[in-house]
């Protein structure tokens, strides 16, 4: 993902200021005037006209516009002093890709490419600097000597940098290039993981001394075992179940002949892996070998002209009974590796967002899409060295109150290792039955003995609706949220980690909440980073702001209409407030419903960058007890903006288009430095630790020292938007008062 800064903003304030009394300017309508036309130009993107009407602010010595005044002087120093810093940065970072290069260290030289484009005001604009073209034909280079070689975990690296500096630029057609071999070597990195863990571990450590990082823990032999529980209850019906629904459901009318070729190519890639003769050592038998192959080369040669013969669903059932007694004459593979790397071979010819939930993934889809599961509460990530890393545990959780902090790292999990484990791995082996214990073991920074902690699995509710400043929490380890991210302009702050079932009920109570402070002015609903969830709840938060019409639209590939959701007007509770929605390439999904469809109403302002593009919906089918089958039925289509003159549009990000995704109102960009900062402090400053006497940051900083721009002209809209309405209640309590 990519973040640039916004241009230069200059908002001139003028020298003459004109004092009126406050009774005075409450008796014009030239508030009220001025701040519909402000609100009306950020609304149609016009940030030009913005800058504008706020030089022409309304003048006088209310206090609602003396603080917006010191607010605009501050908003404009601080995108003053970005436009100084990007450049410095920028430069700095050229500097830094030829220093790199010179070093003969290309990942290093790549990452400093990255980083100075995403610091340029137009992302084409680096291309074409020699320099800079000297480092991408390196970084080829690279790549194939290091996949030549092995080393595919530094070539996917590069392979990441190099997609990533295409992307969003004019040439798409290198952004798909390296996408698409991007996937292809992520697909070899996943066969390492599970059948040669130890290989894999190797590379981590090569890739850490190329990084500059400290390496890994040793590998443990015991990471070897992972691939038993991850096969464990596959059984041939569940492929032929799941193909069968995704010819028939599948939105692209995918054939038999497509799926089984994919399927197919699979297992050949797995057979092509020699390494993970580490796990299964027949496989260096090149006899066995070579007889695999040739059965599998057999059947690519054949089942188009099975296909001409047979129905397509026999013909994939005579093809895996004859893979499976060809692979008990030769490598002589456990059923259920072969039975499901064809299976995500086949599905992988589908799209990205289809797949066959395996029986060992089952109860983590489950906790994904209902908001709870049964865990000890802890967040966890891959850092850099292939490692299980703690982000936070969740407050009130097991974890909490049994003292896992932040930064450690799980190096085993009731005494067995977890070098070489997924995140998948991990979930699997800590959660568990509400009531069990697990006994996690845990190197913690600066701590040179191992920690070791036992904990009671529990039922763990993720609160996907935060506030702007956490203030405590109750007796059951839940937050208690300031909900007013500018208590005196009355200004609310939501922000969504997720569409849950809980998410819409949890949304209102934030909403009465607040409301019991004082009817807000304006509200910031913050959808970045947000990947989505359930299309029922992202309903319904959408149509807390729209009174009427059509909120989203669901069609087959040829546009054909399937279903359409509309607004019920006694729903839009919120119709009324004055709403900046925040997105940025993080938002996807639930949240461009949401966002789009307000945009599309003229609801409220979206601020930030050009949301992720996932205009899909999939639907969930059953296939056996254990698991099921998840495929992409429908795009959905945003409202129209214009009561239906022009369709609304398909954000779904298809291969080749240019055009996809929520695109802002305002658009914001922000630097790497802006986004790892403001993403650090919220981190911190949300996080109440037990026993910890390490002072939380302030929240206000995000904005009063201008870490997160986005944020900053959303508050900057909105508070324009409310001197109107806080001019025009100091009128009528004065007007009280004399009666």
């Amino acid at each position: 993902m990519k973040f640039n800064l916004i241009g230069k903003i200059i908002l001139a304030c003028s020298a003459a200021v004109l004092f009126l009394s406050s009774l005075a300017l409450a008796q014009s309508p030239t508030a009220a005037e001025w701040s519909t036309r402000v609100w009306a130009a950020a609304s149609q993107g016009n940030w030009d006209d913005v800058t504008t009407l706020i030089e022409e602010a309304p003048k006088g010595d209310h206090q609602t516009l003396r603080d917006f005044r010191s607010h605009l002087d501050t908003f404009n120093d601080h995108r003053e002093s970005e436009a100084s810093n990007i450049i410095e940065a920028r430069n700095k970072a050229l500097e830094e890709m030829n220093t790199h290069k010179q070093d003969g260290n290309i990942v290093k030289a790549m990452q400093s490419a990255v980083e100075a484009q995403t610091l340029s005001k137009n992302l084409d604009d680096i291309m074409l600097q020699e320099e800079v073209q000297d480092v991408l034909i390196k970084t080829i280079e690279e790549i194939n000597s290091q996949s030549e070689d092995g080393n595919i975990l530094t070539a996917q690296t590069l392979l990441y940098y190099l997609r990533t500096f295409y992307e969003g630029t004019s040439r798409r057609d290198l952004f798909d290039k390296w996408s698409d071999r991007l996937e292809k070597v992520a697909l070899q990195v996943t066969l390492l993981r599970q059948y040669a863990p130890k290989y894999l571990h190797s590379l981590f450590v090569e890739r850490a001394v190329i990084l500059g990082d400290e390496p890994p823990e040793a590998y443990n032999e015991q990471a070897g075992d992972n691939w038993i529980e991850r096969v464990e209850g596959i059984d041939k019906n569940m492929i032929v179940r799941s193909l069968d629904i995704a010819t028939s459901e599948h939105i692209n009318n995918i054939s038999w002949g497509e799926l089984i070729k994919g399927g197919l190519d699979s297992i050949r890639i797995l057979a092509n892996v020699p390494v993970i003769s580490e796990t299964f050592t027949t496989v260096n038998d090149q006899q066995a070998r070579s007889l695999w192959l040739e059965a599998v080369d057999e059947e690519l040669n054949s089942y188009s002209e099975y296909l001409k013969h047979v129905q397509g669903k026999r013909v994939l059932i005579q093809t895996l009974n004859r893979l499976l007694e060809a692979n008990s004459k030769s490598i002589k593979l456990p059923e259920g590796v072969l039975l499901r790397e064809f299976g995500d071979g086949a599905m992988a010819k589908l799209d990205k967002y289809s797949a066959i939930i395996w029986p060992d993934e089952s109860r983590r889809f489950e906790q994904q899409t209902e908001g709870r599961f049964v865990g000890v509460g802890i967040v966890i990530k891959e850092n850099n060295k292939g490692e299980i890393m703690i982000v936070n545990p969740i407050e009130g959780a097991p974890a909490y109150y049994g003292g896992v902090q932040p930064e450690d790292v799980i190096t085993g999990v009731n005494g067995k290792s977890a070098s070489g484990w997924s995140l998948n791995d991990a979930v699997d082996r800590i959660t568990g039955p509400k009531g069990t214990t697990v006994t996690l073991t845990i190197r913690r920074p600066e701590q040179d003995e191992p920690v070791r902690l036992t904990l009671t699995r529990d039922s763990i509710k993720l609160h996907s609706v935060q506030g702007w400043w956490k203030k405590e929490l109750d007796s059951e380890g839940h937050p208690i949220w300031d909900w007013f991210v500018d208590p005196e302009n009355k200004i609310g702050y939501i922000k969504l980690t997720g569409f849950s079932e809980e998410t819409y009920s949890d949304m209102l109570a934030a909403i009465r909440e607040m409301q019991a402070e004082g009817q807000p002015n304006g509200l910031i609903l913050d959808l970045r980073y947000n990947p989505g969830g359930l299309l029922p709840t992202a309903r319904r938060i959408a149509n807390l702001f729209i009174q009427n019409g059509t909120i989203v639209s669901g069609e087959k590939a040829d546009g054909e209409e399937l279903f359409r959701m509309k607004a019920l007007p006694n729903r839009a509770y919120l119709s009324e407030w004055p709403v900046v929605i925040l997105i940025n390439q993080g938002s996807a999904s639930a949240s461009e419903i949401v966002s789009g469809c307000v945009q599309a109403h003229d609801a409220g302002i979206i601020v930030g960058q050009r949301s992720w593009g996932k205009g899909s919906v999939q639907t969930v089918h059953q296939i056996s007890s254990e698991a099921n089958v998840k495929l992409t039925t429908q795009y959905y289509r945003l409202p129209s903006p214009d009561n239906g003159v022009t369709p609304g549009r398909l954000v779904h990000k298809r291969r080749g288009s240019s055009d996809w995704g929520v695109i802002p109102d305002v658009e914001v960009r922000m630097s790497p430095t802006q986004i790892t900062e403001s993403n650090k402090l919220r981190q911190k400053a949300d996080m109440i630790l037990i026993e910890n006497e390490e002072e939380r940051p302030d929240i206000n900083t995000l904005v009063s020292l201008g870490l997160d721009p986005q944020l900053e002209t959303a508050l900057l809209i909105l508070r324009a938007n409310a001197i109107s309405r806080m001019i025009s209640d100091h009128r009528q309590a004065s007007l009280d008062e004399k009666n």
